[in-house]
C-alpha cells in the first residue's frame, strides 16, 4: 500500500512541476538567484529537487529507490501535492523565473544525478547556479 501512495506523491508532483514549467514561456529581465526566494519558493524547489533526487536513486538501485521514495512520502505525509503546489508563486512572471532557477538548478545537479545517484545527495544543499549572461543585440542578429 506505501507504493501507492509514493507513485500517487511521484506522479503528482511531476505533473505539478511540468504544469507550471509549461508556464515558464517568459523570463524576466534579471534571473533569480537562490537568495531572491520567499521561504515557501525555497522549500517549493528543494522539494522537487529533492524529488528528482530520489528518483535518480530509484533508477540506480531499485529496492533503494523504493525505500528511498516511501520514506519521502512518509515524510511529506499525504498532503504533500497540496503543499507543494500552493507554495508556488501565482504570479505568471514570477513562475516563470523560479522554473528558470530550478532549470538551472537540474542543469548543475546534471552530473551527479547520472553518475552518482546516492542517497546521501538527497540532504546536499541546492546549487546556486550563476545566471547566464544576457544576450548582447548583436548576438541575436
Amino acid at each position: 500500500m506505501p507504493m501507492k501512495k509514493t507513485q500517487h506523491l511521484v506522479r503528482g508532483l511531476l505533473a505539478l512541476g511540468l504544469l507550471f514549467t509549461l508556464v515558464a514561456c517568459e523570463t524576466p529581465e534579471k534571473p533569480l538567484q537562490l537568495a531572491d526566494l520567499s521561504q515557501d519558493e525555497h522549500l517549493y524547489i528543494e522539494r522537487l529537487v529533492v524529488l528528482e533526487r530520489a528518483k535518480a536513486v530509484a533508477f540506480n538501485d531499485h529496492t533503494l529507490g523504493d525505500v528511498v521514495l516511501d520514506s519521502l512520502a512518509l515524510a511529506w505525509g499525504d498532503s504533500a501535492q497540496t503543499e507543494t503546489a500552493a507554495m508556488a508563486p501565482q504570479d505568471p512572471l514570477r513562475c516563470a523565473a523560479i522554473h528558470n532557477l530550478m532549470g538551472r538548478i537540474l542543469a548543475a545537479e546534471q552530473d551527479s544525478l547520472m553518475e552518482a545517484p546516492f542517497r546521501r545527495r538527497l540532504s546536499a544543499p541546492l546549487p546556486d547556479p550563476v545566471p547566464p549572461e544576457p544576450e548582447s543585440e548583436e548576438s541575436t542578429e
